[in-house]
């Protein structure tokens, strides 16, 4: 590996340093198949909390939040495989994951704190 600060380097050092989000290989060498899987064990969790909390509390908004999560889930898996592009991919899975994860905390959250 080269030396950041050596002036025969011409390339920048922000793209060579391997501890920033945007050069992390889950965004730059992954198929997007390890996005598909930790989605599928959210929405399988989070999914079955939320229609638990439909049941027992009669929530609507908890049966609306597992349905959107299931929506988001096929989303994904559409994007995983429509768009042939690697990085567009990659970036468009990370932000439906954490669209799903912190929309159902968002969700949880609204119905604990509900009338």
């Amino acid at each position: 590996m080269s030396d950041p600060r050596d002036p025969r380097d011409d390339r920048d050092p922000w793209e060579v340093d391997p501890t920033l989000v945007r050069n992390q290989g889950s965004l730059t060498t992954s198929e997007g198949t390890v996005w598909i899987a930790a989605a599928s064990v959210a929405a399988l969790l989070v999914g079955g909390m939320l229609l638990t909390l439909w049941w027992r509390l009669d929530a609507p908004l908890a049966l609306a939040g597992a349905l959107a999560t299931a929506l988001l889930l096929l989303i994904m898996i559409i994007v995983r495989y429509a768009v042939r592009a690697r990085r567009p991919r990659l970036v468009t899975l990370a932000a439906l994951f954490w669209l799903m994860v912190l929309g159902d905390l968002a969700i949880v959250l609204a119905v604990a704190l509900g009338p």
